[in-house]
Protein backbone atom coordinates (compact mmCIF):
# COMPACT_ATOMS: atom_id res chain seq x y z
CA UNK A 1 0.00 0.00 0.00
CA UNK A 2 1.22 3.56 -0.62
CA UNK A 3 2.13 5.67 2.14
CA UNK A 4 2.59 9.20 2.07
CA UNK A 5 6.72 8.74 2.68
CA UNK A 6 6.61 7.31 -0.99
CA UNK A 7 5.05 9.92 -2.35
CA UNK A 8 7.60 12.54 -0.53
CA UNK A 9 10.10 10.39 -1.84
CA UNK A 10 9.29 11.13 -5.43
CA UNK A 11 8.36 14.87 -4.91
CA UNK A 12 11.80 15.52 -3.48
CA UNK A 13 13.38 14.01 -6.58
CA UNK A 14 11.11 16.05 -8.76
CA UNK A 15 8.77 13.32 -10.10
CA UNK A 16 5.63 15.77 -9.74
CA UNK A 17 3.44 13.17 -11.84
CA UNK A 18 4.72 10.33 -10.50
CA UNK A 19 3.68 11.68 -7.06
CA UNK A 20 0.65 13.06 -8.30
CA UNK A 21 -0.34 9.25 -9.35
CA UNK A 22 0.62 8.04 -6.18
CA UNK A 23 -1.66 10.41 -4.36
CA UNK A 24 -4.71 8.94 -5.62
CA UNK A 25 -3.65 5.36 -3.81
CA UNK A 26 -3.52 7.37 -0.58
CA UNK A 27 -6.60 5.81 1.84
CA UNK A 28 -6.48 9.24 3.82
CA UNK A 29 -7.96 12.44 2.32
CA UNK A 30 -5.44 14.14 4.91
CA UNK A 31 -2.72 12.64 3.55
CA UNK A 32 -3.68 13.38 0.05
CA UNK A 33 -4.04 16.93 1.13
CA UNK A 34 -0.45 17.28 2.72
CA UNK A 35 1.12 15.60 -0.33
CA UNK A 36 -0.76 17.82 -2.51
CA UNK A 37 0.12 20.63 -0.39
CA UNK A 38 3.92 19.41 -0.60
CA UNK A 39 4.29 18.86 -3.79
CA UNK A 40 3.08 22.72 -4.75
CA UNK A 41 5.72 23.62 -1.99
CA UNK A 42 8.64 22.38 -3.61
CA UNK A 43 7.48 23.37 -6.81
CA UNK A 44 7.32 27.12 -5.84
CA UNK A 45 10.68 26.44 -3.83
CA UNK A 46 12.47 24.92 -6.62
CA UNK A 47 11.25 26.62 -9.63
CA UNK A 48 9.16 23.70 -10.90
CA UNK A 49 6.26 23.98 -13.38
CA UNK A 50 4.48 26.76 -11.44
CA UNK A 51 1.68 26.66 -13.60
CA UNK A 52 0.87 23.29 -11.59
CA UNK A 53 0.09 25.04 -8.29
CA UNK A 54 -3.34 26.74 -8.96
CA UNK A 55 -5.07 23.40 -9.89
CA UNK A 56 -3.46 21.91 -7.32
CA UNK A 57 -4.88 23.86 -5.13
CA UNK A 58 -7.99 23.48 -6.50
CA UNK A 59 -8.04 19.96 -5.92
CA UNK A 60 -7.25 20.40 -2.48
CA UNK A 61 -10.04 22.43 -2.24
CA UNK A 62 -12.40 20.24 -4.00
CA UNK A 63 -11.05 17.19 -1.10
CA UNK A 64 -11.65 19.61 1.94
CA UNK A 65 -15.52 20.11 0.85
CA UNK A 66 -16.10 16.46 0.75
CA UNK A 67 -14.58 16.05 4.42
CA UNK A 68 -16.65 15.22 7.30
CA UNK A 69 -16.60 16.72 11.01
CA UNK A 70 -15.39 19.94 12.00
CA UNK A 71 -11.90 18.96 12.91
CA UNK A 72 -11.35 17.60 9.49
CA UNK A 73 -12.36 20.79 7.69
CA UNK A 74 -10.67 23.01 9.71
CA UNK A 75 -7.31 20.78 8.94
CA UNK A 76 -8.18 20.64 5.31
CA UNK A 77 -8.77 24.61 5.44
CA UNK A 78 -5.27 25.57 7.37
CA UNK A 79 -3.14 23.39 4.84
CA UNK A 80 -5.26 25.38 2.22
CA UNK A 81 -3.94 28.40 3.22
CA UNK A 82 -0.44 27.38 3.97
CA UNK A 83 -0.09 26.62 0.58
CA UNK A 84 -1.35 29.77 -0.99
CA UNK A 85 0.56 31.65 1.40
CA UNK A 86 3.94 29.88 0.05
CA UNK A 87 2.59 30.20 -3.31
CA UNK A 88 2.02 34.20 -3.19
CA UNK A 89 -1.48 34.29 -2.76
CA UNK A 90 -1.78 36.15 0.94
CA UNK A 91 -5.29 37.46 0.87
CA UNK A 92 -6.77 33.92 -0.11
CA UNK A 93 -4.52 32.41 2.69
CA UNK A 94 -6.01 34.78 5.02
CA UNK A 95 -9.45 33.83 4.27
CA UNK A 96 -8.65 30.50 4.28
CA UNK A 97 -7.09 30.82 7.76
CA UNK A 98 -10.11 31.96 9.27
CA UNK A 99 -11.68 29.67 7.99
CA UNK A 100 -10.10 26.96 10.00
CA UNK A 101 -10.21 28.84 12.97
CA UNK A 102 -13.89 28.90 12.23
CA UNK A 103 -14.47 25.33 12.20
CA UNK A 104 -11.95 24.60 15.36
CA UNK A 105 -14.04 26.65 17.37
CA UNK A 106 -17.29 24.08 16.63
CA UNK A 107 -15.07 20.97 17.75
CA UNK A 108 -16.63 20.33 21.40
CA UNK A 109 -13.98 18.32 22.85
CA UNK A 110 -11.63 20.77 24.83
CA UNK A 111 -8.64 18.01 23.96
CA UNK A 112 -9.14 17.45 20.05
CA UNK A 113 -10.20 21.35 19.71
CA UNK A 114 -6.41 22.37 21.44
CA UNK A 115 -4.41 19.77 19.09
CA UNK A 116 -6.42 20.91 16.16
CA UNK A 117 -6.00 24.81 16.89
CA UNK A 118 -2.42 23.48 17.33
CA UNK A 119 -2.28 22.11 13.53
CA UNK A 120 -3.33 25.66 12.52
CA UNK A 121 -0.72 27.54 14.72
CA UNK A 122 1.81 25.18 12.76
CA UNK A 123 0.19 25.81 9.21
CA UNK A 124 0.09 29.57 10.19
CA UNK A 125 4.25 29.08 10.74
CA UNK A 126 4.93 27.16 7.68
CA UNK A 127 3.65 30.19 5.83
CA UNK A 128 5.49 32.62 7.77
CA UNK A 129 2.72 34.50 10.09
CA UNK A 130 4.81 33.57 13.42
CA UNK A 131 3.68 35.65 16.09
CA UNK A 132 -0.07 34.74 14.89
CA UNK A 133 1.10 31.23 15.53
CA UNK A 134 2.03 31.66 18.55
CA UNK A 135 -0.76 33.09 19.90
CA UNK A 136 -3.11 30.33 18.46
CA UNK A 137 -0.26 28.39 19.97
CA UNK A 138 -0.82 29.84 23.52
CA UNK A 139 -4.94 29.22 22.82
CA UNK A 140 -4.24 25.32 22.10
CA UNK A 141 -2.20 25.03 25.45
CA UNK A 142 -5.22 27.06 27.14
CA UNK A 143 -7.58 24.88 25.79
CA UNK A 144 -5.89 21.53 26.57
CA UNK A 145 -4.93 22.65 29.81
CA UNK A 146 -8.83 23.80 30.82
CA UNK A 147 -10.25 20.47 29.58
CA UNK A 148 -12.63 18.47 32.07
CA UNK A 149 -10.11 15.51 32.08
CA UNK A 150 -7.86 13.88 33.97
CA UNK A 151 -4.23 14.78 33.76
CA UNK A 152 -2.24 11.80 31.38
CA UNK A 153 -4.66 12.93 28.56
CA UNK A 154 -3.81 16.74 29.48
CA UNK A 155 -0.34 15.53 29.17
CA UNK A 156 -0.62 13.98 25.91
CA UNK A 157 -2.30 16.40 24.46
CA UNK A 158 0.54 19.26 26.35
CA UNK A 159 3.40 16.99 24.30
CA UNK A 160 1.70 16.97 21.27
CA UNK A 161 1.54 20.66 21.28
CA UNK A 162 5.67 20.57 21.71
CA UNK A 163 6.11 18.02 18.80
CA UNK A 164 4.43 20.65 16.65
CA UNK A 165 6.19 23.72 17.90
CA UNK A 166 9.17 21.92 17.28
CA UNK A 167 8.46 21.15 13.60
CA UNK A 168 7.90 24.81 12.72
CA UNK A 169 10.98 25.56 14.30
CA UNK A 170 12.58 23.41 12.14
CA UNK A 171 11.10 24.62 8.72
CA UNK A 172 11.61 28.38 9.95
CA UNK A 173 14.81 30.60 9.51
CA UNK A 174 16.79 30.80 13.02
CA UNK A 175 15.63 34.42 13.75
CA UNK A 176 11.89 32.94 14.05
CA UNK A 177 13.01 29.70 14.92
CA UNK A 178 13.96 30.20 18.27
CA UNK A 179 11.01 30.99 20.04
CA UNK A 180 9.18 27.62 18.67
CA UNK A 181 11.81 26.08 20.11
CA UNK A 182 12.18 27.68 23.22
CA UNK A 183 8.53 26.41 23.73
CA UNK A 184 9.07 22.97 23.11
CA UNK A 185 12.07 22.66 25.33
CA UNK A 186 10.24 24.55 28.40
CA UNK A 187 7.20 21.69 27.68
CA UNK A 188 9.49 18.97 27.59
CA UNK A 189 11.49 19.96 30.20
CA UNK A 190 8.94 20.72 32.46
CA UNK A 191 7.20 17.42 31.70
CA UNK A 192 10.59 16.01 32.53
CA UNK A 193 10.94 14.11 28.69
CA UNK A 194 14.51 14.74 29.49
CA UNK A 195 15.62 13.30 25.98
CA UNK A 196 13.26 15.40 23.67
CA UNK A 197 14.14 18.62 25.71
CA UNK A 198 18.40 17.95 24.83
CA UNK A 199 17.16 17.94 21.39
CA UNK A 200 15.15 20.61 21.14
CA UNK A 201 18.01 22.56 23.54
CA UNK A 202 20.36 22.02 21.24
CA UNK A 203 18.23 23.14 17.99
CA UNK A 204 17.85 26.19 19.76
CA UNK A 205 21.43 26.73 20.91
CA UNK A 206 22.29 26.03 17.02
CA UNK A 207 19.86 28.56 16.02
CA UNK A 208 21.30 31.01 18.68
CA UNK A 209 24.69 30.49 16.95
CA UNK A 210 23.83 30.68 13.41
CA UNK A 211 21.21 33.21 13.52
CA UNK A 212 22.26 35.30 10.80
CA UNK A 213 22.46 32.53 8.03
CA UNK A 214 20.48 30.05 9.74
CA UNK A 215 18.17 28.91 7.35
CA UNK A 216 16.55 24.84 7.89
CA UNK A 217 18.49 23.04 5.18
CA UNK A 218 21.96 24.69 6.79
CA UNK A 219 20.79 23.92 10.49
CA UNK A 220 19.82 20.38 9.28
CA UNK A 221 23.66 19.78 7.90
CA UNK A 222 24.93 21.52 11.02
CA UNK A 223 22.56 19.08 13.34
CA UNK A 224 23.90 16.01 11.24
CA UNK A 225 27.34 17.00 11.42
CA UNK A 226 28.28 18.02 7.84
CA UNK A 227 29.45 21.26 8.45
CA UNK A 228 31.56 21.64 4.97
CA UNK A 229 27.92 20.48 3.31
CA UNK A 230 26.38 23.28 5.21
CA UNK A 231 29.36 25.78 4.23
CA UNK A 232 28.72 25.39 0.79
CA UNK A 233 24.97 25.45 1.38
CA UNK A 234 25.37 28.88 2.48
CA UNK A 235 28.28 30.16 0.29
CA UNK A 236 25.57 29.38 -2.61
CA UNK A 237 22.90 31.97 -0.74
CA UNK A 238 25.33 34.49 0.30
CA UNK A 239 28.10 36.71 -0.58
CA UNK A 240 30.16 39.62 0.90
CA UNK A 241 29.39 40.34 4.52
CA UNK A 242 26.54 38.26 4.71
CA UNK A 243 28.71 35.02 3.88
CA UNK A 244 31.68 36.10 6.16
CA UNK A 245 29.18 36.67 9.53
CA UNK A 246 27.79 33.00 8.06
CA UNK A 247 31.33 31.33 7.89
CA UNK A 248 32.01 32.77 11.17
CA UNK A 249 28.76 31.18 13.06
CA UNK A 250 29.34 27.98 10.98
CA UNK A 251 32.93 28.30 12.99
CA UNK A 252 31.71 28.89 16.20
CA UNK A 253 29.26 26.42 16.11
CA UNK A 254 31.57 23.49 15.09
CA UNK A 255 34.42 25.11 17.87
CA UNK A 256 30.96 24.32 20.66
CA UNK A 257 31.05 20.65 19.50
CA UNK A 258 34.06 20.22 19.57
CA UNK A 259 35.45 20.13 15.87
CA UNK A 260 39.19 21.07 16.33
CA UNK A 261 38.89 22.35 11.88
CA UNK A 262 36.79 25.53 13.05
CA UNK A 263 40.52 27.47 12.71
CA UNK A 264 40.50 26.28 9.48
CA UNK A 265 36.99 27.84 8.72
CA UNK A 266 37.87 31.20 10.39
CA UNK A 267 40.69 31.56 7.68
CA UNK A 268 38.01 30.33 5.16
CA UNK A 269 35.86 32.92 6.39
CA UNK A 270 38.13 36.15 5.05
CA UNK A 271 39.41 34.18 1.99
CA UNK A 272 36.12 33.68 0.46
CA UNK A 273 33.84 36.72 1.48
CA UNK A 274 35.29 38.94 -1.09
CA UNK A 275 35.53 42.60 -1.08
CA UNK A 276 32.70 43.09 1.96
CA UNK A 277 31.09 46.32 3.12
CA UNK A 278 31.15 46.54 6.64
CA UNK A 279 28.39 48.87 8.71
CA UNK A 280 28.29 49.32 12.22
CA UNK A 281 26.33 46.06 13.50
CA UNK A 282 28.34 44.32 11.36
CA UNK A 283 31.41 45.13 12.98
CA UNK A 284 29.76 44.91 16.25
CA UNK A 285 28.90 41.51 15.35
CA UNK A 286 32.11 40.38 13.58
CA UNK A 287 34.03 41.23 17.07
CA UNK A 288 31.89 38.98 19.13
CA UNK A 289 32.38 36.29 16.99
CA UNK A 290 35.73 36.35 16.55
CA UNK A 291 36.05 37.08 20.67
CA UNK A 292 33.48 34.30 21.29
CA UNK A 293 36.13 32.14 18.80
CA UNK A 294 39.04 32.89 20.66
CA UNK A 295 40.60 34.99 17.30
CA UNK A 296 41.58 37.72 19.55
CA UNK A 297 44.08 39.42 17.50
CA UNK A 298 41.49 39.44 14.58
CA UNK A 299 38.83 40.55 17.12
CA UNK A 300 40.76 43.63 18.29
CA UNK A 301 40.78 45.01 14.75
CA UNK A 302 37.50 44.73 14.33
CA UNK A 303 36.50 46.21 18.23
CA UNK A 304 38.90 49.02 17.13
CA UNK A 305 36.18 50.14 14.53
CA UNK A 306 33.18 50.30 16.71
CA UNK A 307 32.37 53.69 16.31
CA UNK A 308 29.63 53.25 19.17
CA UNK A 309 31.80 54.34 22.49
CA UNK A 310 30.03 51.81 25.02
CA UNK A 311 29.43 48.97 22.27
CA UNK A 312 33.64 49.24 21.99
CA UNK A 313 34.36 49.85 25.16
CA UNK A 314 32.34 46.23 25.98
CA UNK A 315 33.68 44.65 22.79
CA UNK A 316 37.34 45.43 24.15
CA UNK A 317 36.28 44.47 27.30
CA UNK A 318 35.33 41.01 26.16
CA UNK A 319 38.80 40.79 24.66
CA UNK A 320 40.65 41.67 27.81
CA UNK A 321 38.78 39.13 29.23
CA UNK A 322 39.10 36.19 27.53
CA UNK A 323 43.03 36.79 27.19
CA UNK A 324 42.65 37.30 31.22
CA UNK A 325 41.18 33.63 30.84
CA UNK A 326 44.14 32.28 28.99
CA UNK A 327 46.55 33.75 31.49
CA UNK A 328 47.78 36.62 29.28
CA UNK A 329 47.69 38.92 31.96
CA UNK A 330 50.08 41.35 30.71
CA UNK A 331 48.36 41.66 27.28
CA UNK A 332 44.77 41.74 29.10
CA UNK A 333 45.78 44.68 30.65
CA UNK A 334 47.51 46.34 28.08
CA UNK A 335 43.96 45.94 26.21
CA UNK A 336 42.10 47.18 29.06
CA UNK A 337 43.79 50.70 29.22
CA UNK A 338 42.55 51.39 25.94
CA UNK A 339 38.50 50.81 26.40
CA UNK A 340 37.45 54.39 25.95
CA UNK A 341 34.44 54.31 28.46
CA UNK A 342 36.39 55.19 31.68
CA UNK A 343 33.41 53.45 33.95
CA UNK A 344 33.96 50.10 31.89
CA UNK A 345 38.00 50.59 31.92
CA UNK A 346 38.45 50.73 35.55
CA UNK A 347 35.48 47.58 36.31
CA UNK A 348 37.79 45.54 33.53
CA UNK A 349 40.57 46.27 35.38
CA UNK A 350 39.57 45.64 38.90
CA UNK A 351 38.35 42.23 37.29
CA UNK A 352 41.52 41.51 35.61
CA UNK A 353 42.98 41.88 39.24
CA UNK A 354 40.53 39.67 40.50
CA UNK A 355 41.13 37.31 37.71
CA UNK A 356 44.86 37.68 38.85
CA UNK A 357 45.24 37.00 42.61
CA UNK A 358 42.48 34.02 41.35
CA UNK A 359 45.63 32.69 39.54
CA UNK A 360 48.30 33.51 42.17
CA UNK A 361 46.21 31.03 44.31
Amino acid sequence: MTTIEDVRSLIERGYYEEALEKILELGDSLDQLDALRDIATHIVEHNGPIEWVPDLIEDMKYITKKLKGAENKALGYAMIASTLAVAGYSNDAANFFEKALKESKKIKNEIERGEVLASVAYELAVAGYSEEALDIFDTAFDSIINAGVNYRVKVDGILHLGDLMEKAGDVLPSQNAMKFYQMAFDIFDKLHVNQRAAIVEKKLRLAQTVYDVGLPPIRKALLEGRHYYALALMEKMYEGTPRLIGTLEVALWMKMVNNPEYVDVVERAFQKCGNPRFTESNVQKIAKLLTDLGELEKALEFAKRIENRQKKSEAIRSIALELAKMRRLQEAREIANIIPDPEIKVQTLEELITLEEEAGD
